[in-house]
């Protein structure tokens, strides 16, 4: 199907959208640790980084040009590492709240994920099978885990509405993954599945912003005690 140039530019705002909320995140997280605030600036930029290219795949289509594929391509090898590291570091932050030691070594598990899925991946294409699978696997679980403890200390922390807003992504990110899967989609079909990823994307940058200014403002309290 050829994309109307609208619908290409459309999808960049979901990217804008998913940046802002993940750049929040990670602010937060550099402002509580600097180890774990450099994991997951890294997984930023790389989600962050898969989600412009597949867009700017489809606007260079939108125009006539070629099937890029390291345009194309490109989604699924970025932000399956991005994802694995943001949800890590985010799980680390969560065990300092509850007074849990920290791990020793913060990159072990995260690396060995990451080099695990990418040898699957690897052997996969070798053999001439459908490498992304493994990608798109640890890409959704990392996300889901990622939206998961934010729900949770959301609500843990009884911040009804922000944990309300990530669910509202949560659930949108699950049915729109199922809604690229039907086959003869029409062009109205896929303009929603765009504008509600789009709309799920802005709502989850506000519950960052909201989730982010607490956690701050608590971790402060929390450091004399510390101390």
């Amino acid at each position: 199907m050829q994309y109307p140039i609208s619908l290409a530019f459309e999808d960049y705002l979901t990217v804008v959208f998913s940046a802002l909320g993940l750049i929040l995140l990670t602010r937060m997280v550099l402002q509580l640790d600097g180890t774990l605030g450099r994991m997951a600036l890294i997984g930023t930029i790389l989600t962050v980084a898969g989600g412009a290219l597949k867009a700017t795949g489809k606007i260079v289509m939108a125009f006539g040009g070629p099937d890029i594929p390291l345009l194309n391509l490109g989604l699924f090898p970025l932000i399956a590492p991005g994802f694995t590291l943001l949800a890590w570091s985010l799980y680390q932050i969560r065990r300092v709240f509850r007074a849990q030691p920290g791990l020793p070594r913060p990159w072990l598990v995260p690396a060995l994920i990451i080099g695990l899925c990418f040898a699957a991946s690897l052997a996969l294409w070798v053999a001439g099978g459908p490498w992304r699978v493994v990608l798109i696997i640890q890409s959704s679980i990392a996300n889901i885990a990622l939206l998961g403890m934010l729900i949770a200390a959301a609500w843990g922390r009884r911040m009804w509405l922000t944990g309300l807003l990530f669910l509202i992504t949560l659930v949108v990110v699950l049915a729109m993954s199922r809604m690229t899967q039907l086959p003869n989609q029409t062009l109205a079909m896929i303009w929603g599945e765009q504008i509600s990823q789009t709309i799920a994307q802005a709502l989850f940058a506000v519950g960052a912003w909201q989730y982010g200014q607490v956690i701050v403002a608590s971790y402060r309290r929390l450091v004399p005690q510390i101390v």
